[in-house]
């Protein structure tokens, strides 16, 4: 059976009107906290804020390993099978929680200073807290029960803004390292109700040695690709002034919320596509969906570009002024919307049980960190500043993304120029976004006008993405698929107004 790419797109929808939800609700009580908390104070919850990153990075990638292969066995009818895998890597990664859990703890004992001491506590009930609810989430997304997981998303969404706010004023810092805590308990009353997943302590120390083979890969995959995501603004902040640093992580920012879309898509599709890959003969058949949702994704996050360069320069010519020099920061970052997103589908197939080759996206992205750091330190030194490594970034991430596609022509082709084909239908959105930069950079030096600017690009991006889709991606994108899109999409909005 064929993978509807609209029932993806619809409930990555959901997932991704959450987020930006959330976004929009967490900016605006940060600005508000900002002007309670003093910058110590401040600084204080960010220092707290990494110990609880750091205790949620270092791990076996128990439930990594082990929620993968789940979406696979319930494809092939192994009901039985995916729930003792999933009861299993979940009682391991419970037990392995205690380690972390009690670091912070003892590390707490280390501080004399009450804030840091109790901060430290309640940073450790808040990591255990919400992995236990993360394991309700995760099965539940995983068994593509999505309006459960989507709601229980929104709960979260808006409970932490709104703990925060009520508590701001009396608990100070401790408001913004409660809120989590209260919002994961609301979380968990829900999951408990609506999203039961039939957990049992099971353990089964064979088992969980195996998952533990594959986990430890993939939580290195993970912690190198965010040194990878973070690696330009850790060298951009230990080399350059701050306000560079600030024009830098301002653009980055809008970029992220984009990518947000994406993100979600492939993140939707993952469960779904190891689920169809798991009843399919070969893996052929099972991935051969791939082909055509790439160039999906590829044409979208395309259109996407020169779109978003529009909308962040009369942001920032309009509103936030002060932050007019990230114009051509954001013109440079906006191309990792394709080229970034381009790599989801290449990762589905290397991380699924099936190829299990999450050492090849292991090894890739540590050679694109290795460069990314080496090209940033040098066009830093050359002189380039900030837009030098803005386009470092997109250079590192375009090879990686090449390389990744390299590696998986053998799962989704027999026919050496059926790739070549597919490798030039999906460069082809790319190339065309390429002259934007140029058309961009050309109308803010020329033109005073910031309407005048938005008219020309608009109208320049109408005509030319209406003739590239009509010659070459008519047989992808229809009216109809469109019209049907924009109904789920009310769909959505008009659920969220009710809830």
């Amino acid at each position: 059976m064929a993978i509807s790419i609209i029932n993806i797109a619809k409930n990555s929808l959901k997932f991704s009107s959450v987020q930006i939800v959330y976004a929009l609700m967490s900016m605006l009580v940060t600005i508000y906290v900002a002007t309670i908390l003093a910058p110590e104070e401040y600084g204080t919850y960010g220092f707290l804020g990494l110990w609880l990153m750091y205790a949620g990075f270092v791990g076996l990638g128990l439930t990594s390993a082990g929620f993968r292969e789940v979406p696979v066995l319930l494809g092939k009818g192994e009901e039985k099978e995916a729930l003792r895998i999933q009861n299993i890597s979940i009682t391991s990664d419970i037990l392995y929680s205690i380690l972390p859990f009690a670091v912070l703890l003892g590390v707490s004992f280390f501080y004399s200073e009450p804030l840091l001491k109790f901060g430290l506590i309640i940073v450790a009930v808040s990591f255990i807290t919400n992995r236990f609810v993360n394991y309700w989430a995760g099965v539940n997304f995983l068994r593509q029960n999505f309006n459960v997981a989507a709601k229980g998303r929104l709960i979260a969404g808006i409970a932490i803004p709104l703990l925060t706010l009520a508590c701001i004023h009396w608990l100070k810092v401790y408001a913004l390292l409660i809120a989590p805590i209260g919002a994961a308990i609301a979380m968990g009353i829900y999951y408990w109700r609506k999203g039961p997943i039939e957990f049992r302590f099971r353990l089964d120390w064979k088992e969980t040695h195996r998952l533990v083979k594959f986990g430890v890969v993939l939580q290195a995959g993970t912690l190198v690709y965010w040194g990878f995501r973070l690696a330009d603004r850790t060298i951009i902040a230990s080399t350059l002034p701050l306000d560079q640093l600030g024009f830098y992580v301002y653009a980055m920012g809008f970029i992220m919320l984009v990518f947000n879309i994406p993100v979600e898509f492939g993140n939707v599709l993952q469960p779904v596509l190891w689920k169809e890959a798991g009843k399919a003969e070969s893996i052929y058949e099972g991935f051969k969906d791939l082909k055509r949702i790439a160039i999906y994704i590829t044409l979208g996050t395309a259109i996407l570009v020169p779109v978003s360069q529009v909308v962040f320069y009369l942001i920032a010519s309009l509103i936030t002024t002060q932050y007019a020099s990230s114009i051509p920061i954001f013109h440079v970052l906006s191309y990792n919307l394709y080229l970034a997103s381009a790599s989801i589908i290449p990762a589905v197939i290397l991380t699924s049980s099936i190829i299990n080759k999450q050492s090849v996206f292991l090894l890739l992205y540590s050679i694109g960190l290795a460069l990314n750091i080496a090209f940033n330190i040098l066009v830093i030194n050359l002189g380039y500043g900030v837009v030098g490594v803005a386009w470092v970034t997109i250079c590192t991430q375009g090879l990686v993304t090449l390389l990744l596609y390299r590696f998986i022509r053998s799962y989704i082709f027999t026919d050496t120029n059926e790739f070549v084909r597919f490798v030039t239908r999906i460069l082809v959105p790319f190339a065309i976004t390429v002259p934007f930069y140029f058309i961009h950079s050309y109308l803010d030096s020329a033109i005073s006008n910031v309407w005048t600017f938005t008219g020309i690009s608009l109208a320049a991006q109408v005509v030319v993405w209406g003739f590239v889709i009509g010659l070459f991606y008519r047989d992808y994108l229809s009216f109809r698929d469109m019209k049907i899109l924009a109904g789920e999409m009310r769909g959505i909005i008009m659920q969220m107004k009710r809830a």
